[in-house]
């Protein structure tokens, strides 16, 4: 018996001991043998990685108002199997295709894939607007939210939480941004050619999870943080691009052109403060255009034969050689050259005249002359290279036209003097070239980038003398004053411009009743501030080249006028009324009243508002007091501005949202603007001139204002609103 149980004993005894070299071996086979594999195989289990997206980086203008940036946005995804077990199938794709647009036997073979548990609804569906949560709350219901996605059980769909580029101010400025598309690839503008910049680094979590995908509390885990992309500045100014782009909306209804484009830069630092492309389209809807044609940016990608802009080179260029003499004479009407007959615009020319008459009637055989028989091939070719027609511009942007100057032929020398057969430039290369002039003669590298991580190298040189281009700023002075440029006029203010009517191109010779209509301009012309130039590509003239002045020069007018008003230029009392033929004698003594009647700013900021008012009124200006607090905050316009008699100095005394907006009637589009600023109102702009009446929308909470403007001298708009001047000021505490 004591046998039997010492044997039982020890085999239990050898039997757990084989269990134990085997749960041994077992341990060392799995824990040290096959230690990869099974890593591996729990690392698949229960590990789970998730990416950190970096936040690309936004892109301003040039006084940091937000163009591009990141914005909350939704990613549609239906759950087949949820669908069908809740038999929702038909309201599901009827839903659906009401909310997004996707056509319903698309969303039905989606939905119908039940082996799948999660189905995405591309590309409709993807990156919606974060607003339309509420348009799937009223079809189906409402949601759950787990954290980085939404739940809307009734019906099995879902929607994932995610990100998207956003571009407040829409259409403005389109080509110049570029976007990015539904898949996060950017394309073409800055969003393309600093796409490296923008988009960062992404990162990284991984950390483990449970069977029900919670992560396990205590359990290691690592992050690498994503790095945010960096920002870039742009030269562009969104409300002179505003003004740009309401101008060339009117000229493509108006005109009905094929392409139409318009440029607004800094004459003296080669910037570019508004670029405007027409079609255009919306990159928050890039998908939705008329055409793909939509999607060019033809302020860079066109090349044309400019015309009669383009004389601009001849007669620089004659007047630094010393060959350009005023008062000489020709015969004009045409001019024979080797392989061709040269016509001006009036085939039977004008008769015999001087050389400022041909500069102002835009004669062809003037220029001829001037560039062929008088420069010759060598320097004309010299000074359009000079000029930078070439080569690129250089501007941070990809794409641009490849220029081309041909000649080979003397026909070819003869035609590029005024801008066409041997010459093709894009409006970019064709502002700077007049920006070239109006800073006195220097060429700078255009920018459209003012700050960015990385920045090209920039170039300059002398075109021509400074006392060259003076002159050649008093020979376009009188083109406007007197010549084919008189639509150009804006009253206060000396303009220096040169129109063009180019005929189009065709594989033998030119289109007959296809036109390209241009012109550029810079003002003030004594010392310019902007240069504006506008390009209409085959506008609907009816056949009747003629009317070619009514198409580019009124969107000059308005453009400039604006951006004069806004930069807080204000017109010459001398000029007042002068361009527009009032006796000289009435022009004086405006003057005279003029120069009498205006004062300096002081400073206000901080000090008592009573003080302030008594200050400002004893300058014989106008307080206007916005808000009820007793001490200035801010002040406009700033100290040291010079203001005419009885015009506003506005004192913002506090910081509540509900300060009513004073009466702007009669004040510039600058001054306008900046008290809408102060007050936080959004602002559309109807026509140009100063400000004849303002009409406030406070419906469902917004804070905005229309102003509608006219033009006219500020004397006359400021006599009609002194008095509500008074009764905004008297509304203040005082």
């Amino acid at each position: 018996m004591n046998r039997r149980i010492r044997l039982r004993v020890l085999a239990l005894g050898m039997i757990m001991v084989f269990v134990f070299l085997v749960l041994i071996i077992r341990t060392f086979w799995i824990q040290v043998i096959n230690y990869n594999f099974y890593m591996e195989h729990n690392v698949k289990t229960w590990a789970r990685s998730e990416v950190l997206l970096a936040k690309r980086g936004t892109i301003y203008d040039r006084n940091h108002k937000p163009l591009a940036l990141q914005a909350s946005a939704y990613n549609l995804v239906v759950f087949p199997q949820e669908i069908e077990k809740l038999k929702q199938q038909v309201r599901v794709a009827d839903g659906l295709h009401q909310l997004i647009g996707k056509p319903v036997p698309e969303l039905t073979d989606l939905i119908s894939r039940t082996k799948q548990r999660q189905v995405e609804v591309r590309t409709e569906g993807w990156l919606m607007d974060y607003s339309k949560l509420d348009e799937f709350r009223n079809l189906f219901g409402k949601e759950l939210d787990y954290g980085d996605w939404l739940h809307f059980p009734d019906y099995g769909i879902g929607l994932l939480k995610s990100s998207k580029r956003y571009y407040p101010y829409n259409q403005l400025a389109a080509h110049v941004l570029g976007y990015i598309n539904k898949e996060g690839q950017a394309v073409s503008g800055i969003e393309g050619k600093f796409d490296d910049q923008l988009q960062g680094v992404n990162g990284q979590a991984a950390f483990l999870r449970d069977n029900r995908g919670n992560p396990i509390a205590l359990s290691s885990s690592s992050i690498t943080p994503p790095i945010d992309g960096q920002s870039v500045t742009l030269t562009i100014d969104i409300e002179i691009q505003r003004f740009v782009d309401e101008a060339m909306n009117r000229v493509m209804k108006q005109w009905q052109p094929a392409r139409a484009m318009a440029v607004v830069m800094d004459p003296h630092t080669m910037e570019v403060l508004a670029m405007s492309s027409k079609p255009d389209f919306n990159p928050n809807r890039y998908w939705n255009i008329p055409n793909i044609g939509a999607l060019t940016n033809n302020t860079l990608h066109f090349g044309y034969e400019p015309g009669s802009t383009f004389k601009i080179v001849t007669l620089a260029a004659a007047i630094e050689e010393g060959v350009f003499r005023p008062d000489d004479t020709f015969v004009s009407g045409f001019i024979k050259v080797p392989g061709n007959i040269i016509h001006d615009v009036k085939r039977d020319g004008w008769g015999t005249i001087s050389y400022q008459q041909g500069l102002e009637k835009s004669s062809n055989v003037a220029f001829v002359k001037l560039g062929l028989e008088k420069l010759g091939k060598e320097k004309l070719f010299n000074y359009i290279d000079r000029f930078g027609f070439t080569h690129p511009t250089g501007i941070e942007l990809n794409g641009e036209a490849a220029p081309l100057i041909r000649f080979e032929r003397p026909s070819e020398v003869a035609t590029a003097t005024f801008g066409q057969g041997g010459v093709r430039v894009n409006t970019i290369q064709l502002a700077a070239a007049y920006a070239s002039i109006a800073n006195g003669g220097k060429w700078l590298q255009t920018r459209i980038v003012k700050e960015a991580p990385t920045s090209p190298e920039t170039s300059e040189h002398q075109v021509v003398t400074p006392a060259t281009a003076k002159e050649v700023t008093e020979r376009l002075e009188q083109v406007i004053l007197k010549g084919t440029g008189k639509p150009a006029i804006i009253d206060g203010y000396r303009i220096a411009g040169k129109t063009g009517t180019a005929q189009k191109p065709a594989k033998r010779g030119y289109k007959k009743g296809n036109w390209l209509i241009s012109f550029v301009g810079y003002a003030p012309a004594d010392n310019p501030k902007a240069v504006v130039a506008i390009v209409v590509d085959e506008p609907d003239l009816g056949g009747d080249f003629t009317l070619g002045g009514q198409v580019a020069m009124p969107a000059f007018r308005s453009i400039m006028l604006s951006t004069l008003q806004y930069m807080g230029i204000k017109p010459d009392p001398n000029l007042l009324t002068s361009n527009a033929g009032a006796s000289k004698t009435s022009v004086k003594n405006s003057s005279k009243v003029d120069a009498k009647n205006t004062a300096i700013v002081g400073n206000y900021v901080l000090k008592p508002v009573k003080e302030s008012a008594k200050a400002i009124k004893d300058k014989r200006l106008q307080p206007v007091i916005l808000g009820k607090g007793t001490k200035v905050l801010e002040q406009f316009p700033q100290q040291g501005e010079e203001r005419y008699e009885q015009q506003p100095v506005y004192l913002l005394t506090s910081q509540e949202k509900d300060i009513p907006l004073p009466s702007l009637t009669g004040q510039s589009l600058r001054d306008a603007l900046t008290i809408c600023q102060l007050l936080d109102r959004k602002t559309t702009i109807i026509g140009e001139g100063y400000v004849a009446k303002q009409v406030e929308n406070t419906a469902g909470g917004q804070r905005s204002v229309t102003l509608y403007l006219q033009s006219g001298s500020y004397r006359n708009q400021q006599q009609g609103s002194t008095s509500s001047l008074h009764s905004a000021s008297n509304e203040g505490r005082e």
